[in-house]
């Protein structure tokens, strides 16, 4: 295999329309390495902005420091030095786009970002939280632009826990602390560029602005022939032509765009002697699909991937990194010329926190390389919307670029210099034979993926359409996505017991109404006791603080509901019910809080991990759904919930939409109850058993309905 092929260039597989957006001109491009590189040289470039600023992310923060060197002295947050240039600069309009978050990802954002970034900013620092996608979607794009001239697009948020140095020390002290914690070592790339594509880029950014707020902003005019640059930071590449791709999902209209899997795969199959490849996932199909091709070919190129030893949180460990895994086993049983390495970084110290490769990077030979927001799996090739660009290598100053790049993220895994691994690459004639080469010392080194797992971990892994989902979750079929069937027997369960609840509330009033029984209790009795406490000042109080406690030792709340209304009426007795099964909602949740994951682990057992991934799935909809048709008893899914902190906000809409409909069915039961048992007759008799069976036969086809659904492929 010859690896050196300076003097060929790949047939361009750039089609507009088909596997990218655009293609446009730069006149100059530099690869920012690690978010100290990026933060500084976005810091510079910020105060260069003079007419507009537009922030397009996935998170932000506030309170983010752009510049970590101590004797600067510079301790700016990002929201002070966005409101400095909005005071120091009258025509400057800076607008920000974040996701509107789903819950799951709460512990990583910041609490009430639209306060922090709206509510106490500069009147021309406009935010704005975008929910404008599909369920299950996400706004993933990356993208800052400045006076549509300069433009900031890659892996890279402008929040915490992304800044670090090449070094990737374990005990850096300027990264930042997160959940009393120093962030672990964090890998990523952006790229800089200025020109027409940045100009593209500014189009592209205006498109999300107006889908997401509905406000249109119009194109800035040039004002200056002299290109906007920050002069500290040099181009890598001057006046190369850039390709923008894309990932759009399809919804509310607009056509699903697939540009950036087509451009990866294109780029796979043209591949001629060095596939590059760092990401955060590497769970996409149709990538693997293209990388199995290229090594069923006698004379492929050798492949190499570099991820990271493990992804954050527990659900993506444990899912992500199990898929990740079994794509990986079947490539290697294809790659019979042993042309395919898969890597995470490691260095020592790192044993407990590992580098978070976070990167989405492709460099093919040296004709090709992609940067940009999307990951190598389901969501970013057909869910999310995603922005990469694509730097072609048509001109010589544009491949030594190209190849310049990936050896420069090679070095930095290798702990050696850029010009000792281009020498061994020489050498060599072996992109991996470099590698392990450089590898064998006890500096930083590559080290292969460990593809082992526990039984328990790779046999408990959700299904793929609901962990790596590639087309948007239509509301219909979210239910059962919701309720594994390990979870549906629990639910009917549960159902049948409400059932027979109601039935056994049918017979006694038949009891009371047909047999001697409503002599042994006096009736007048029971309505003089239930008259006194009602009209007691604290009644409502007590009846309130009755379901908390409750909620507190797992007593049957559909009893305290029948009680209720039994003492107050239906109106009454439904906001009273209402209300003490929120505040035990929130009690609960709020010592779930406290208690912790572990501590919970012991209290819910086995059940912990099903109900908190059945809860973070999918946001406000679960926990109706949860509510309506419980996996885990109401206390339980309250206690898990507070230990994996769920968006609280959708918690509280989520537990009142709810419990609403059992709780007006059992009224409605009870107010039938009480008519049969004060005003005995044939009428309330019949009236009783029909509201009876209606509900009964509702609560039937719910389950036939859940049943059916969870059926279906």
């Amino acid at each position: 295999m010859d690896i050196h092929r300076n003097d060929q260039t790949m047939t361009t597989i750039l089609e507009p329309g088909r596997n990218c957006r655009t293609i446009k001109q730069a006149q100059g491009l530099r690869f920012l390495i690690d978010g100290e590189a990026c933060f500084e040289s976005l810091h510079e470039s910020l105060q260069l902005a003079e007419r507009r600023i537009m922030i397009i992310c996935w998170d932000i923060n506030s309170s983010l420091r752009l510049i970590r060197d101590p004797d600067s002295g510079d301790g700016e947050t990002l929201s002070d030095l966005l409101n400095r240039l909005a005071d120091e600069k009258p025509g400057l309009e800076i607008y920000i786009l974040d996701w509107d978050f789903a819950m799951i990802y709460l512990p990583d954002r910041e609490f009430l970002p639209i306060y922090k970034l709206d509510w106490k900013s500069h009147p021309r620092v406009h935010f704005h939280l975008d929910n404008q996608h599909p369920e299950g979607a996400s706004q993933h794009q990356k993208i800052i632009l400045i006076d549509d001239i300069l433009a900031f697009v890659g892996g890279l948020d402008p929040t915490l826990g992304r800044w670090d140095t090449c070094e990737h020390r374990p005990d850096d002290q300027r990264r930042d602390t997160l959940d009393k914690q120093l962030a672990r070592p964090y890998h990523d790339v952006q790229v800089m560029l200025n020109g027409e594509a940045a100009a593209s880029l500014a189009e592209l950014a205006r498109e999300r602005w107006l889908i997401a707020t509905g406000e249109e902003l119009a194109p800035l005019a040039s004002m200056s022939t002299q290109p906007l640059w920050p002069h500290q930071h040099p181009p890598d590449i001057e006046s190369g032509k850039i390709a923008i791709a894309c990932t759009m999902p399809a919804w509310n209209g607009q056509q699903q765009c697939q540009e950036i899997q087509r451009l990866y795969c294109d780029a796979i199959r043209h591949a001629e002697s060095i596939i590059y490849i760092e990401n955060q996932y590497f769970t996409a199909p149709a990538i693997a699909d293209a990388l199995a091709e290229q090594l069923r070919r006698p004379q492929g190129a050798e492949i190499t991937v570099v991820l990271p030893k493990q992804t954050d949180g527990w659900l993506s460990q444990h899912t992500m990194d199990v898929l990740r895994v079994r794509q990986i086993r079947r490539l290697i049983e294809i790659d019979h010329g042993k042309r395919l390495r898969v890597f995470y970084p490691d260095a020592p110290g790192l044993e407990d926190a590992p580098i978070n490769v976070h990167a989405k990077v492709m460099v093919v030979d040296e004709s090709l390389a992609t940067v940009g927001s999307a990951n190598l799996n389901n969501r970013s090739m057909g869910l999310d919307s995603e922005c990469n660009i694509v730097i072609e290598g048509d001109n010589e100053n544009a491949k030594r670029g190209i190849a310049g790049f990936r050896n420069r993220l090679l070095a930095e895994h290798l702990g050696c210099e850029q010009q000792q691994l281009e020498t061994e690459l020489q050498q060599k004639n072996s992109l991996h034979t470099a590698i392990k080469s450089l590898g064998d010392n006890s500096r930083r080194h590559l080290h292969l993926l460990p593809l082992q797992l526990s039984p328990d971990i790779e046999r408990n892994v959700p299904d793929t359409s609901v962990v790596d989902p590639e087309h948007p979750i239509t509301p219909e079929l979210m239910l059962p996505r919701f309720l594994p069937k390990k979870t549906q027997k629990p639910a009917r369960s549960r159902l049948i017991q409400w059932l027979l609840l109601i039935s056994a509330i049918s017979l006694l009033a038949a009891l009371w109404h047909w047999t001697p029984l409503r002599d042994w209790a006096n009736v007048d009795t029971v309505s003089s006791l239930i008259t006194t406490f009602r009209e007691m000042a604290m009644a409502p109080l007590w009846v309130i603080g009755g379901f908390l406690v409750a909620g507190l030792v797992a007593f049957p709340f559909s009893l305290l509901i029948l009680a209720t209304v039994a003492v107050f009426g239906p109106l009454e007795g439904f906001f009273y019910s209402l209300a003490g099964g929120l505040l035990s909602a929130v009690g609960v949740y709020g010592i779930g809080e406290l208690l912790g994951r572990s501590m919970v682990r012991q209290l819910a057992g086995e059940k912990l991990n099903t109900i908190s991934q059945t809860l973070a799935r999918n946001g406000l909809l679960t926990i109706i759904a949860v509510r309506i048709i419980p996996v885990a008893p109401f206390s339980i899914i309250n206690l898990v919930a507070g230990a994996s902190h769920i968006n609280f906000r959708d918690y509280v809409i989520g537990t009142v939409l709810g419990m609403t409909p059992g709780m007006l069915a059992l009224i409605i039961i009870a107010g039938q109850v009480r008519n049969a048992i004060s005003e005995p007759g044939i009428t309330t008799t019949i009236s009783l058993l029909l509201s009876t069976s209606i509900i009964a036969a509702a609560a039937f086809l719910l389950v036939r309905w859940l049943k059916h659904r969870s059926s279906q492929p």
